[in-house]
């Protein structure tokens, strides 16, 4: 697993943003990326779990897992961002999971059609990343 000042292990959200940011802190562990998100995924924060994402899959790992557990979906806008990362994912051979979200938001997500997203109820944990 990367340390904490491992860039391949660091906080992804943007500095002075408000309370109602979204926060992802990135872990990798061998061939898989863990993104465990926090905070709100709407139109205005979704950049930042773009650009987590984004650097997740620049690293080619075979997995990479979205820890939803954290994360409060407050606008169907933001929603989308997830099916068109899994897609990005998907074009480069990239498993995209994700993962624990609340019964709620996988309902939500399940509605977002014309793609198909790799949803599990838990977080698969990769060798040594701790909850």
């Amino acid at each position: 697993m990367t340390s904490r000042g491992d860039p391949r292990s660091r906080p992804a959200d943007r500095p002075g943003t408000s309370a109602g940011a979204l926060h992802a802190s990135v872990a990798t562990d061998g061939p898989t990326t863990v993104i465990r998100l926090g905070g709100s995924l709407r139109s205005a924060t979704a950049p930042t779990l773009r650009e987590a994402v984004d650097a997740a899959l620049d690293g080619r790992p075979v997995t990479v897992v979205l820890d939803l557990a954290g994360l409060r979906a407050d606008d169907e806008l933001g929603l989308w961002v997830l099916p068109a990362m899994a897609g990005d994912a998907a074009r480069r051979g990239i498993d995209l999971v994700i993962a624990a979200p609340d019964r709620a938001l996988r309902v939500r997500l399940r509605r977002l059609g014309g793609h198909h997203l790799n949803i599990a109820e838990t977080v698969p944990v990769a060798r040594g990343f701790s909850r």
